[in-house]
């Protein structure tokens, strides 16, 4: 049995419609105001549409309208209070760009309490904390982002309405008393059997199955590219509002999940879901794939860390941070390193801090087996796992190393990264 773990990430409640994101154009004119248009040629010369330029993980967080804006100094205005934050902003979008939103968070809180009516920081964290499910915390950044932007990003304002009554969806979905008894309706798709909670269906209308159809394919191209196997048949999906998955799987797992495959993909969704979403289904639909493929779920190091790895390409992250390196290089020191002959047959009996180094490990070993093979041959892995192939002589036939070969080259890598921790 597998399970994603992690918090569970509400980024759909910040969604946008898809739409105009790639026609875009931002600027910052002479007095420092920031302009939006759909019209190239309304910006001056040097702008460019943001929908062929983002940063992956900015389209996540932004959901499908990408509104973040490249800021750039003023010119003249260098050394200015004006220039410094401009500067500070660009450097938390460029933050945000690469993944790293808690750093990010910390620069835009900071940019805040040294002016508390610039807009443009509410609606950062507004979707930050939206993407971390802090519905109320969203709420107040939206609300005043509007107060205080007065005439200016309208495009902004009319997004940050929308997500508002959105928020209210959300809310009312989980209050919901219809929410006690969970009901399904099919979803029709010729690469899927889906099936939705009935109350996320009614409440993100004829968008819902649009957006889930369409973050499933894109889970199927990324994950049958990368094991270079595709499915024989449709995977089966059954999307879950928060409170009734709550009720149907808080005591399946021993750590919080937010989704599990156990022959059919089951995900927490929002009614208007977004990029948590569709990293979700990529996660959970790697171990549809390696179910199909192989039979089973062992190794399980080699499943989680498949679709850690996966997961993480789709937002456009590095696969490992150097502070999650860092991490492992800790738990070496401290003598409580999960072996992956631990973690082969389950992740079962682990607590929440234990889970998350089980998960860092079993992305790392995977990280290195991925530099070490190619597609096809990451196909012929899950080809001998499947005609019954023992783990330790399929890992061996496609790589040359074991199991226990591949956790002594990792941890030989960490020490080498982190010398001084050892």
């Amino acid at each position: 049995m597998s399970a994603c773990l992690s918090l569970l990430l509400l980024a759909g409640v910040l969604a946008a419609p898809r739409g105009a994101a790639a026609e875009l154009h931002v600027w910052v004119d002479e007095h420092g105001t920031t302009h939006i248009s759909d019209a190239a040629a309304q910006s001056p010369g040097g702008s460019a549409s943001l929908g062929d330029r983002e940063a992956p993980a900015l389209r996540e967080l932004w959901g499908d309208q990408v509104l973040g804006a490249p800021v750039v100094p003023v010119p003249g205005s260098s050394g200015s209070e004006e220039d410094r934050t401009l500067r500070a902003l660009r450097s938390a979008v460029e933050d945000l760009g690469r993944g790293e939103s808690a750093r990010a968070a910390t620069a835009l809180s900071a940019i805040l309490r040294r002016e508390p009516q610039r807009p443009e920081p509410h609606y950062y964290l507004a979707l930050l904390e939206g993407q971390r499910g802090h519905l109320g915390a969203a709420e107040a950044h939206l609300r005043a982002f509007l107060e205080h932007a007065g005439t200016r990003h309208e495009a902004w304002r009319a997004s940050a309405r929308k997500r508002l009554s959105w928020i209210e969806d959300e809310r009312r979905l989980m209050a919901s008393p219809a929410a006690a008894s969970l009901r399904l309706v099919d979803l029709q798709h010729p690469g899927f059997r889906i099936q939705a909670d009935a109350e996320l269906v009614r409440s993100g209308a004829a968008e819902f199955a649009r957006r889930v159809a369409r973050y499933l394919e894109d889970a199927r191209q990324l994950v049958s590219g990368g094991l270079g196997v595709v499915p024989e048949e449709p995977t089966g999906v059954v999307l879950y509002s928060k409170g009734a998955y709550g009720r149907a799987f808080a005591q399946r797992f021993s750590f919080r999940t937010v989704g599990f495959y156990d022959g059919r993909i089951h995900v927490v969704s929002a009614a208007h879901p977004a990029g948590e979403l569709r990293t979700l289904l990529v996660h959970e639909y790697t171990h549809a794939l390696f179910r199909e493929r192989t039979g089973g779920d062992r190794p399980f190091w080699l499943n989680e860390g498949l679709a850690e790895l996966f997961e993480r390409r789709s937002q456009g992250r590095p696969i490992q941070s150097r502070g999650e390196r860092a991490s492992l290089a800790s738990a070496l020191s401290a003598g409580e390193w999960i072996s992956l002959r631990r973690l082969a047959p389950s992740f079962s009996g682990l607590d929440d801090r234990q889970a998350r180094e089980a998960y860092r490990i079993a992305t790392a070993a995977v990280e290195l087996v991925q530099r070490r093979t190619r597609p096809a041959e990451r196909a012929r892995l899950l080809d001998l796992l499947g005609r019954g192939v023992a783990a330790d002589e399929a890992l061996r036939a496609t790589l040359g190393l074991d199991t226990e070969g591949i956790d002594a080259a990792l941890r030989a890598e960490i020490a080498g990264e982190f010398p001084a921790a050892l």
